[in-house]
């Protein structure tokens, strides 16, 4: 363990200035005490962990447990954390950890799939509701936000490490792919105007129970993009009332999941 005396510490580059930072990396941070324990109770891989000397008593088993090295596990107290990381916090404890993605051959349903969806905030709303309902992968397209952005990890509050992740190039052709493997494809959608959208679109509340599905999220504003739309099995909606016609993205897929899933 390393004591931390000054916030100019070039051991802890990595955490200086926080906000003011989002790098392409292979590398994440969880910046919350219960997102920095369960990336350490993960199989992830954690380069470091930074604490206050609280948090290194209360959890020096768990760190010691990853088999970090001791120069690797960095321990400051509140005044100099708070000034290494750029801003006040309730809890002092955060890691380091190395991004994992999945392949698509590792794909097991059900599955979530991320349309252009661009939200930080949003995308671990997202993953926090589809692990509490039990998805097994998700599947973020090119223009969707990583899932390793900071505050997509603060807000999953971890529960992306339960999650296979996985990441295309060109959604369509994952999704045919997929279909051609026996999943059926959901995209949840507003119902749209069109003799060949409107034969397949239905409420949430008539589907049965699924096994093998994806379902497709969209973006905040435009929806669903309309080639994805367009090999969609079924289009499914949610019934509102008082002229209210849409959801916050993670808000409908909780609703959505909570009718579909076994």
């Amino acid at each position: 363990m390393q004591n931390i005396h000054s916030a100019q510490d070039p051991r802890l580059s990595a955490y200086q200035l926080l906000k003011a930072k989002e790098e392409t990396s292979d590398k994440f941070i969880a910046d919350h005490e219960k997102t920095a324990v369960r990336l350490l109770t993960s199989n992830l891989e954690v380069e470091s962990v930074f604490c206050m000397p609280k948090y290194w008593e209360k959890h020096k088993g768990l760190i010691q447990s990853k088999q970090l090295q001791p120069n690797k596990c960095f321990v400051a107290e509140k005044s100099v954390f708070e000034k290494t990381i750029g801003f006040s916090v309730h809890q002092g404890f955060m890691a380091i950890g190395y991004q994992k993605w999945s392949s698509l051959s590792e794909v097991e349903s059900p599955i979530l799939a991320v349309n252009y969806i661009v939200d930080s905030e949003n995308i671990g709303s997202i993953l926090r509701t589809a692990a509490a309902f039990g998805i097994r992968t998700v599947i973020f397209d090119s223009q969707s936000a990583s899932p390793y952005l900071r505050r997509s990890v603060r807000v999953s509050m971890g529960s992306l490490f339960q999650i296979s992740l996985v990441r295309t190039q060109n959604l369509r052709e994952t999704l045919i792919s997929l279909k051609a493997s026996g999943n059926q494809i959901l995209s949840l959608s507003l119902p749209r105007e069109g003799d060949n959208l409107i034969s397949k679109t239905k409420s949430v509340y008539e589907l049965k129970k699924q096994n093998h599905f994806v379902l497709v999220v969209g973006n905040e504003a435009e929806g669903i993009s309309p080639d994805v739309l367009n090999l969609s099995d079924l289009l499914i909606y949610i019934p509102m009332k008082n002229q209210i016609d849409s959801l916050n993205v993670s808000h409908a897929l909780a609703v959505a999941l909570s009718h579909l899933m076994i």
